[in-house]
């Protein structure tokens, strides 16, 4: 698995090398913005540093569960040799299975590969999103992040008209009252 991991990361720095070639060549220099070039460079060594962390906790994952599935069939076996009814042989090595993994399952280190993998994950979301709006950004189209701005915005804007509306129907009710005293005030002063 080391060795897998060193011809990938080989192949990275084959790639980046291979950009920073072309990035010295004048004719497509013009055709290529260097801040595009600069975010890919750090967002490709991001990608192989936290995708090679995502490969080896998932592969530590299901060594974890192999380890467990092992030991649970070892222990059931031994448990299941002795018994000549296969109900009770069968409820046995359930029971078995079911203690070795929830076993496993509060374990401090299976806590911490789960945990490795879903931030391993995200940071690889959050890399990729990097680079698209980067070169949503190149290419003059909106970013998620102008997006955003945008939508926040909005819903302030809604916000704000409804507080308007609001104000306006309660100054509409006390012109209606006021109008409403007056012809009363009126009425009575006759």
């Amino acid at each position: 698995m080391e060795n897998s991991r060193n011809e990938y990361m080989d192949s990275v720095e084959k790639l980046l090398d291979s950009l920073a070639l072309i990035r010295k060549i004048p004719q497509f220099r013009a055709f290529m913005p260097i801040r595009v070039i600069e975010v890919t460079e750090e967002a490709l060594l991001n990608y192989v540093r936290v995708s090679s962390n995502l490969t080896s906790s998932i592969a530590e994952y299901y060594m974890l569960l192999n380890a467990a599935s092992l030991e649970a069939c070892r222990k059931a076996t031994l448990k299941i040799a002795g018994i000549n009814d296969a109900e009770k042989a069968r409820k046995t090595w359930i029971d078995v299975f079911e203690q070795e993994f929830n076993e496993l399952f509060r374990s401090q280190r299976f806590g911490n590969v789960v945990n490795n993998i879903i931030t391993s994950y995200a940071d690889l979301l959050k890399g990729v999103a990097g680079i698209v709006e980067a070169y949503f950004k190149e290419l003059g189209l909106p970013t998620r992040s102008e997006m955003d701005s945008v939508y926040r915005e909005m819903v302030k804007m809604k916000r704000d008209i409804a507080n308007l509306t609001e104000e306006v129907r309660r100054l509409r009710e006390g012109m209606d009252r006021r109008r409403d005293e007056d012809i009363h005030n009126t009425a009575l002063a006759k």
